[in-house]
């Protein structure tokens, strides 16, 4: 049995899911907004491990514990308690779900991609820069800070060329601007951008959350590399084709030209130790190459997308790589 654990939304879970079932795969899909109003838990835990069954009522589907033999974590979202409860029964009921939910899955011996733990572990930006550095890749000379003058002094240091960045890429503070369209709140919509006179006029809103803001690095192309296992998948991303301030290339709306490539050897190897460091089963890395033909890392997404890469470059066949992987998993 193989569990995809996901958000009813999750397209990337839609198309993997139904390779596997076309495979013939016995797989489960486990939405989160489906927990714990739409699931009865039925669990006992003897000699050889738990028994018993996670039953959805949504479809029938049941997860037996000692069937799992593969867990896909792609991107679990809200979770769902019943909307009969009060909004403090309804968190607890969520907490209680979660440490249930994750407690449990986390005890089978089984191929994980990847534990909930880890993916959390490598989604830390500022850990990421400092492993990839002692790791031997290129890492932009780089500030965190919420001292307005210090993101002043640095930009002053790198002639004008910084880019900043979110931790989280900024989906709660679109969400409060959306909800507030009159309040100016911290680089709301930034996700990577260029620091431009205009945005150095606001850098005293820096004072009520952190920011990441790294040396703009020269590019020939972007690259997406993906890591699946042991085998990794390269994309080169014309970018700089755009116009200069349109710096992050992973906007999927951008008309950016997409082409496989092949890094070479150390430096691909160095990709998967990179992944396979924190446990992880894959990671979406987006890296930089210089005119002079050098590897920046910028950072690593645990559960990148990876649809977009594939249908702007079909030799790259990561959905592929997945499903063998999962499939693999299930019946070792």
């Amino acid at each position: 049995m193989i569990i995809v654990f996901t958000s009813q939304r999750d397209t990337h879970s839609d198309v993997v899911v139904s390779r596997l079932t076309a495979a013939g795969a016995d797989v489960v899909r486990v939405n989160t907004e489906e927990l714990p109003g739409e699931a009865d838990f039925r669990l006992r835990l003897g000699g050889s491990g738990w028994s018993g069954e996670v039953a959805l009522r949504l479809g029938g589907r049941r997860v037996e514990p000692e069937r799992v033999r593969s867990v896909w974590v792609r991107r679990p979202s809200k979770w769902g308690p019943s909307p009969r409860l009060l909004p403090w029964e309804a968190a607890f009921a969520t907490a209680e779900t979660r440490d249930a939910v994750l407690g449990l899955w986390s005890s089978m011996p089984c191929l994980w991609m990847s534990r909930p733990g880890d993916i959390e572990a490598a989604s830390w930006k500022v850990e990421q820069l400092s492993r990839a550095g002692a790791a031997g890749f290129a890492v932009p000379k780089t500030l965190v800070t919420t001292d307005p003058d210090e993101l002043r002094r640095f930009y002053d240091e790198c002639a004008g060329a910084v880019v900043v960045k979110t931790f989280t890429g900024g989906a709660s503070a679109q969400a409060a601007a959306a909800a507030d369209p009159g309040r100016d709140i911290p680089h709301v919509g930034l996700s990577t951008t260029l620091v431009t006179p205009e945005v150095l006029a606001r850098a005293d809103l820096l004072r009520h959350s952190p920011v990441l803001v790294q040396q703009q690095v020269p590019k020939r192309v972007d690259l997406r590399v993906t890591v699946v296992g042991e085998e990794v998948y390269t994309a080169e991303i014309h970018s700089q084709e755009l116009a200069a301030t349109r710096v992050d290339c992973r906007r999927f709306d951008l008309p950016v030209r997409y082409a496989a490539a092949t890094l070479p050897d150390e430096v691909a190897e160095r990709c998967v130790r990179f992944v396979r460091g924190y446990g992880l089963e894959f990671g979406a890395l987006d890296m930089v190459e210089t005119p002079e033909g050098d590897h920046v890392f910028l950072e690593n997404n645990p559960v990148g997308q990876f649809l977009h890469v594939e249908q702007r470059a079909p030799e790259l066949r990561i959905t592929d790589a997945v499903v063998s992987r999962l499939m693999r998993g299930a019946h070792g």
